[in-house]
């Protein structure tokens, strides 16, 4: 039962020493600073101090919304006509014409259809003129009495049929060629190829894409921006738009708005057109800013705000004239030089910093 006992007390002390230990580290026994703003040391601003005013600034609000870039005109390239690809004359990123031939079917068995066809309607022709001097010979033997009303009727009939077979070779004629022409692939429109999807050696059918063009000068933003500000906007609005692949923003307007929201998600399909741009290529990523309304926000010169390790802190002058150091909580930075404080200031006071040198 001692033993018991014992081993009881022995956990219970180490135990309060443990609690103790935790206490003393965490400054439990030492004297705590109320919250709130401390004074510094030294109320003297140092020598080259400048002062500002929190200004407090009411502005337009903005939701950006993201997206890619996408031509408004792109084309699928195909063959109308199960034939051997022969060449392929461009690569992706090479920029076409239209009307230039991008690809060169095998022709060999059209040709020869061509030809064959071309041949039938030379002896159709010659099986006309021959038919239209016999008609020509029985009306005059018809007049004198020569010959007989049935005979007659027989060589019209004859010239009928000869016509009839010269205006079906013709157009036998015709879909030959037409076949033919399809064995060289032309571009349908100006613009770049963005890829390539058949080589020499391998067998085009149709419907199969063998090429993908997009008309550069015909880029826009597709974006899904939130129903309840998408039906604010209206087609030839002017928005910002940012794409950070070349580190720039652009003004675009308003295009197209997709009358349809997507069920879960709740956003409408805005398309958004950008000026043309060499830098600017389909597939690059970018963000739109949507007009959300107006924001209040404090701000100050970012040069007052001095950075210490992950916290910041800017220099305020007292009432009395002294200087206090608080803590802030920033938001972004603005291309005036300026920033916003989000906590720690309030409109009107006035903050001490040293700018660096240049500014």
């Amino acid at each position: 039962m001692s033993t018991i006992v014992g081993r009881i007390v022995r956990a219970a002390v180490a135990v309060a020493v443990i609690v103790v230990t935790v206490v003393w580290l965490s400054g439990g026994f030492e004297q705590r600073v109320p919250p709130g703003t401390v004074e510094m040391k030294s109320a003297a601003a140092p020598e080259g101090a400048q002062q500002a005013t929190v200004e407090q600034v009411t502005g337009p609000l903005a939701e950006w919304a993201s997206g890619a870039l996408a031509s408004s005109r792109q084309t699928v390239v195909g063959s109308r006509i199960l034939a051997r690809i022969e060449e392929v004359r461009v690569r992706a990123g090479d920029p076409v014409v239209a009307g230039d031939v991008l690809l060169v079917l095998e022709s060999k068995d059209l040709q020869a259809r061509v030809a064959q066809a071309r041949d039938a309607l030379t002896a159709a022709r010659a099986r006309l003129d021959l038919a239209q001097r016999e008609g020509k010979r029985y009306d005059e033997l018809l007049q004198r009495g020569v010959t007989t009303r049935q005979r007659y009727d027989q060589a019209q009939a004859e010239l009928q049929g000869a016509q009839a077979d010269v205006q079906r070779l013709q157009q036998a004629v015709r879909e030959a060629e037409a076949a033919l022409s399809y064995t060289e692939l032309k571009a349908p429109v100006s613009g770049l190829v963005i890829d390539r999807l058949a080589e020499p050696g391998e067998t085009a059918s149709p419907g199969r894409p063998l090429l993908r063009i997009y008309d550069p000068a015909a880029l826009r933003v597709e974006v899904p921006v939130r129903e309840t500000l998408a039906v604010k906007l209206a087609v030839g609005d002017c928005l910002e738009v940012a794409v950070p692949a070349v580190s720039e923003t652009f003004s675009g307007k308003v295009e197209e708005i997709v009358p349809f929201a997507e069920t879960g998600a709740r956003t409408l399909l805005v398309k958004v057109g950008l000026p043309q741009d060499p830098r600017l290529f389909a597939g690059l990523f970018a963000r739109v800013a949507i007009p959300a309304g107006t924001q209040t926000r404090l701000l100050v010169p970012a040069a007052a705000v001095e950075r210490v390790g992950q916290l910041d802190f800017a220099t305020v002058i007292a009432p009395s004239g002294g200087l206090e150091r608080r803590m802030l909580t920033l938001g972004e930075y603005r291309d005036d030089g300026r920033v916003e404080v989000l906590s720690g200031l309030t409109a009107g006071e006035r903050v001490s910093y040293v700018p660096a040198p240049g500014q």
